[in-house]
């Protein structure tokens, strides 16, 4: 439960989005989101010597959320920073757990621990998750192990934001990180242009993240390239098109068919400002390797200055690359 008002109490904030971590069934047997952030705490386990502070910022599926919807959280997280707390929890759907964490790491330069968390079942649920996930945020702040930076605990797990994905629908412990599983996580943050204030936004950039298959002609790539002619320099002020920057889903370590490689090159070339196109694998670990040589050969595509997302997941990857195309605009 929270604690009564102290000033002998370490605070920390606890922000709401959402998620089925706030919902219970319908009448029609839907579950949607309808406990506050102050319903949650007090179900949750708070150390002794700590406040929680319950604060609703939104009440969303997560699979809706926005950029602008995240521009607006990552400012939440900024000014609940100053002064900085023991530390932070934000209660977020699991949809997008993943991409909202990521915005806050790249956007802010924090000063203390953020933890998101979350639930699978709903709050109804004869044997609801969420108040023991939130528990355990409370328990990973208290214990003064968690660095500045964000962070997920989720289950029994607790890993850094940066490589984190969704790696199972339904079980408890629901979250992985692509750079540990891949032997590639350093440890480090995400770079920041090292003002806390004000937070980087990333409405109004557009990056989206195109999949490759079998038989795959282009015909999605194509459908982009005619859309960025229409827009270019509809604009004021820049010769830019409807895309800012791509993702690629690739297949295996980073190869993607002919007739893509080359629609993409066309729309590279007739383009006024450069497209920069970063290539995930859509195997879930292991990375990009560029080796393969050919049209549409990871090899042949670093030479084309197609950039590799190492072993980070698309949804990943193309938040890094929102901000750093919001960084240069």
């Amino acid at each position: 439960m929270t604690s009564s008002p102290s000033q002998s109490y370490l605070q920390i904030p606890v922000l709401g989005t959402g998620g089925t971590i706030s919902c219970t069934h319908s009448p029609e047997g839907d579950l949607v989101p309808t406990l506050t952030c102050a319903d949650i705490v007090d179900q949750a386990r708070v150390p002794e010597g700590f406040q929680a502070l319950p604060h609703d910022i939104m009440s969303i599926d997560s699979s809706s959320i926005t950029l602008p919807q995240i521009d607006e959280l990552v400012a939440h997280i900024a000014r609940f920073c100053s002064p900085a707390p023991a530390g932070i929890v934000v209660l977020h759907g699991t949809d997008t757990m993943e991409e909202s964490s990521l915005a806050a790491a790249c956007a802010l330069e924090l000063p203390c621990p953020v933890v998101f968390t979350g639930a699978q079942r709903p709050g109804d649920d004869a044997a609801p998750d969420g108040p023991a996930n939130l528990s355990r945020a409370f328990a990973a702040l208290a214990s003064g192990e968690l660095s500045a930076g964000v962070h997920l605990v989720f289950g029994d797990a607790i890993l850094p934001a940066r490589g984190a994905y969704k790696a199972h629908t339904t079980a408890e412990t629901a979250f992985r990180n692509a750079l540990i599983d891949s032997g590639k996580h350093d440890g480090e943050s995400p770079e920041t242009d090292g003002t806390p204030l004000p937070p980087l936004q990333v409405a109004g950039v557009n990056v989206p993240i195109i999949g490759t298959f079998a038989g795959d002609d282009g015909q999605l790539i194509r459908a982009l390239r005619e859309q960025d002619k229409r827009e270019q320099g509809t604009k004021v002020g820049a010769k830019v098109g409807a895309v800012d920057g791509l993702v690629l889903a690739a297949m295996g370590s980073g190869n993607i068919p002919t007739a893509v490689a080359e629609e993409l090159e066309a729309w590279r070339a007739e383009r006024y400002t450069e497209l920069p196109v970063v290539v995930c694998s859509r195997v879930p670990t292991g990375g990009v390797s560029f080796v393969y040589g050919g049209t549409g050969g990871g090899a042949q595509l670093a030479r084309a200055g197609f950039r590799s997302g190492g072993a980070m997941r698309p949804s990943q990857a193309r938040i890094e690359l929102l901000y750093e195309l919001a960084r240069a605009r």
